[in-house]
Protein backbone atom coordinates (compact mmCIF):
# COMPACT_ATOMS: atom_id res chain seq x y z
CA UNK A 1 0.00 0.00 0.00
CA UNK A 2 1.12 3.19 -0.91
CA UNK A 3 1.92 5.83 2.08
CA UNK A 4 -0.36 8.68 2.75
CA UNK A 5 2.02 11.60 2.33
CA UNK A 6 -1.05 13.88 2.24
CA UNK A 7 -2.45 12.56 5.50
CA UNK A 8 0.76 12.72 7.33
CA UNK A 9 1.75 16.18 6.69
CA UNK A 10 -1.88 17.06 7.70
CA UNK A 11 -1.07 15.60 11.15
CA UNK A 12 2.37 16.39 11.43
CA UNK A 13 1.16 20.14 10.94
CA UNK A 14 -1.77 19.69 13.20
CA UNK A 15 0.53 18.01 15.64
CA UNK A 16 3.03 21.66 15.72
CA UNK A 17 5.92 19.72 14.88
CA UNK A 18 6.33 22.09 11.67
CA UNK A 19 7.72 24.51 13.92
CA UNK A 20 11.00 24.81 15.26
CA UNK A 21 12.52 23.30 18.21
CA UNK A 22 12.52 26.90 19.84
CA UNK A 23 8.89 27.38 18.43
CA UNK A 24 10.22 30.87 17.22
CA UNK A 25 9.66 30.03 13.20
CA UNK A 26 9.24 26.76 11.19
CA UNK A 27 11.84 23.79 9.57
CA UNK A 28 12.49 23.70 6.77
CA UNK A 29 10.81 21.98 3.68
CA UNK A 30 13.84 19.22 3.94
CA UNK A 31 14.07 18.78 7.81
CA UNK A 32 10.26 17.90 7.50
CA UNK A 33 10.61 15.69 4.47
CA UNK A 34 12.99 14.22 6.55
CA UNK A 35 10.62 13.93 9.47
CA UNK A 36 7.76 12.21 7.74
CA UNK A 37 9.79 9.93 5.20
CA UNK A 38 9.01 11.74 1.48
CA UNK A 39 10.78 13.75 -1.14
CA UNK A 40 10.76 17.77 0.15
CA UNK A 41 8.83 17.82 -3.37
CA UNK A 42 5.67 16.35 -2.28
CA UNK A 43 5.91 18.44 1.60
CA UNK A 44 6.26 21.79 -0.62
CA UNK A 45 3.14 20.75 -2.83
CA UNK A 46 0.83 19.47 0.19
CA UNK A 47 1.61 22.25 1.80
CA UNK A 48 0.86 24.95 -0.82
CA UNK A 49 -2.12 23.22 -1.90
CA UNK A 50 -3.95 22.26 1.69
CA UNK A 51 -2.31 24.56 4.27
CA UNK A 52 -2.00 27.52 2.47
CA UNK A 53 -1.81 29.75 5.12
CA UNK A 54 0.93 28.18 6.65
CA UNK A 55 2.78 28.06 3.27
CA UNK A 56 2.56 31.86 3.14
CA UNK A 57 3.27 32.62 6.60
CA UNK A 58 6.95 30.57 6.85
CA UNK A 59 8.20 29.20 3.29
CA UNK A 60 6.65 31.47 0.39
CA UNK A 61 8.50 32.12 -2.29
CA UNK A 62 8.82 35.81 -3.81
CA UNK A 63 6.78 35.26 -6.74
CA UNK A 64 3.48 34.06 -4.61
CA UNK A 65 4.58 36.99 -2.42
CA UNK A 66 4.01 39.21 -5.38
CA UNK A 67 1.03 37.02 -7.48
CA UNK A 68 -1.57 38.81 -5.63
CA UNK A 69 -0.16 42.31 -6.86
CA UNK A 70 0.07 40.59 -10.43
CA UNK A 71 -3.40 39.11 -10.45
CA UNK A 72 -5.41 41.93 -8.43
CA UNK A 73 -5.61 45.85 -10.09
CA UNK A 74 -2.40 47.83 -10.17
CA UNK A 75 -1.19 49.36 -6.91
CA UNK A 76 -2.23 52.94 -7.99
CA UNK A 77 -5.35 51.84 -8.62
CA UNK A 78 -6.19 50.39 -5.20
CA UNK A 79 -4.28 53.16 -3.00
CA UNK A 80 -3.34 56.23 -4.44
CA UNK A 81 -1.99 57.61 -0.72
CA UNK A 82 0.56 54.72 -1.06
CA UNK A 83 1.32 55.43 -4.39
CA UNK A 84 2.57 59.62 -3.27
CA UNK A 85 3.72 57.49 -0.14
CA UNK A 86 6.35 55.46 -2.41
CA UNK A 87 7.04 58.13 -4.85
CA UNK A 88 7.84 60.73 -1.71
CA UNK A 89 10.24 57.68 -0.45
CA UNK A 90 11.80 57.16 -3.48
CA UNK A 91 12.65 61.00 -4.11
CA UNK A 92 14.34 61.41 -0.83
CA UNK A 93 16.52 58.18 -1.34
CA UNK A 94 17.61 59.91 -5.03
CA UNK A 95 18.35 63.00 -3.30
CA UNK A 96 20.24 61.73 -0.97
CA UNK A 97 22.47 59.04 -3.49
CA UNK A 98 23.03 62.46 -5.21
CA UNK A 99 24.50 64.55 -2.33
Amino acid sequence: MTPRYRTAIAAYVAAGRHLSEDRDGAKTVKQMARDIGTDPNTVRRWLRRDHRQLWMEYWPTINELWEPARVGKHIAQTDPELMAALDNSLEKLIAGASC
